[in-house]
This record gives C-alpha cells, sequence and structure tokens, in this order.
C-alpha cells in the first residue's frame, strides 16, 4: 500500500510535493490498530486495489482512448467484489472519477461494463462458482463481533481519522480551486474516495474493518496536502500532535 501511494504521487504530482510524509503517516494511523496489520485481510485488499485502480485511472485523463484500462479498472473491482461486498460501493464512485477524467463516453461505459461482467462470466461458465455457491453478506454487528472495550476503541481511532480527514478536505478546498483543471480533476477523484469511504464506514459498520486502511490512505493524503499548501514556521510541531494521539491512541489499546 505504502510502494503505490508513494507512486501515485511521483506518477501524477497529486501533493505538488514529492514527500514520505504520507507514508509515515499511513504507517502510524495503520499501528493505532495492529488487527490492521498482523495478517492480510479484506481492509488490507481494499486500500491496495483502490489505490491501484487511481492510479490507472490518472493515466486516463483526457484520453478517450484509453479503453483498455477503463476495463481493466472495473475488472480489478468486479474481482474483488467476487469475495467482499464493499467493493459494489466504489463501481459508481469510479464511474464518476471517469467522468472527471474527461474519459467516459459510450465506448468508456461498455468497458466498464464489460470489465465488470468478465470477472462472472468465467465464474460462472468455467464452473467455479454455481449459482448455489453465492451468498448475500453476512451482516454482523460489529459490537457482537468484538468485546464493548475493543469495539469502542475502534470507533474512536475510526472517529479520529475521519476528522482529521474531513478538516483537511475542507481546509484545502480554497487552494485546490487553483490548480490547473488536471490536478483538480486527481485531487477531486481522491476527496469523492475518501468521502465514499467515510460514508460507507456510518452506513455499513458491521464491515468497518474492511474499509479502514483505505480511509488511512485517504487521510494520510488529504493531512499531506494541507501541511504542503499551508507552509509556516516549526511546522514538524503540528505533524508530532498528530503523531502522538495516534500514540496515545495506541497505548490505550494495551490497557484493553
Amino acid at each position: 500500500i505504502m510502494v503505490l501511494m508513494m507512486m501515485l504521487n511521483r506518477a501524477y504530482n497529486v501533493l505538488r510535493a514529492i514527500t514520505y510524509l504520507p507514508v509515515g503517516l499511513f504507517a502510524v494511523m495503520q499501528a493505532a490498530v495492529p488487527r490492521q496489520v498482523l495478517f492480510l485481510n479484506s481492509g488490507t485488499v481494499v486500500a491496495v486495489v483502490i489505490t491501484a485502480c487511481l492510479f490507472m485511472m490518472f493515466s486516463t485523463y483526457s484520453r478517450s482512448d484509453s479503453v483498455r484500462t477503463v476495463y481493466t479498472v472495473f475488472l480489478l473491482l468486479s474481482a474483488g467484489l467476487a469475495a467482499q461486498y464493499c467493493f459494489l460501493l466504489f463501481v459508481p464512485v469510479f464511474w464518476i472519477i471517469c467522468i472527471q477524467m474527461r474519459v467516459m463516453g459510450p465506448r468508456a461505459f461498455l468497458a466498464s461494463l464489460m470489465g465488470v461482467a468478465t470477472v462472472w462470466i468465467i465464474l460462472f461458465g468455467t464452473g467455479i462458482v454455481t449459482v448455489a455457491d453465492v451468498r448475500l453478506p453476512r451482516i454482523t454487528n460489529i459490537f457482537e463481533a468484538i468485546d464493548m472495550r475493543s469495539a469502542l476503541y475502534l470507533l474512536t481511532a475510526t472517529a479520529v481519522t475521519a476528522f482529521m480527514l474531513l478538516s483537511s478536505v475542507l481546509a484545502n478546498v480554497l487552494k485546490t480551486i487553483a490548480y490547473n483543471a488536471r490536478a483538480r480533476a486527481y485531487n477531486g477523484a481522491l476527496v469523492l474516495v475518501a468521502v465514499a469511504a467515510v460514508a460507507a464506514m456510518a452506513l455499513d459498520y458491521d464491515n468497518l474493518l474492511a474499509y479502514l486502511p483505505l480511509l488511512n490512505v485517504c487521510a494520510a493524503y488529504q493531512i499531506t496536502h494541507y501541511f504542503v499548501n499551508h507552509r509556516y514556521e516549526r511546522q514538524y510541531i503540528a505533524v508530532l500532535a498528530i503523531v502522538g494521539v495516534y500514540v496515545a491512541l495506541y497505548l490505550w489499546r494495551l490497557s484493553l
């Protein structure tokens, strides 16, 4: 995930500066919820796939002939959907991103539909999956899945990250408006994914852990974007303060 974050910024300069700060912030945010880094889980897969899809979509800006890239993006989303239902939310999100990238047209839309359908045609057509194998998501209340104290900690950590994310987005609005069209499209796509992640966590809190690493990716980008846009003396104190918040959360977690 961290490699993809660096590749995304280096290739498209979405933060208007080359910095390792978003990677560092993401690492601290992830470490605050240890269960997210102990083993491969849905949240890790969601963050990897969505970040990779953003990397590919940014390359299509104002290129109406990039139908293969659009097809691949929706193929990945559909493959993820076969294992984790939260990917369904990001299908319409990436249709909007196609519009932001000025690539949406009849060919691109058909390519997206074909990308979604291909996975299911392969799964059903080869007999890997049958209709009987398809299951609706099993909804488990987060307070039943883990004990109350751990649930309270998880919700607090998530709320802190979401607050920092949305505050940074609002603080960056006036600066990003002044960017050129390409930069606005890139940042608009990042903001859209961030807002979608926050909304998904609020509406689908039973599946909160599947969205948490993606929320951390978005928050790390937006917080770094704020620091890049608003430079002032001893800025490192503000960065250390944010790190300190997550260290305090981690120490709380150790006491549970």
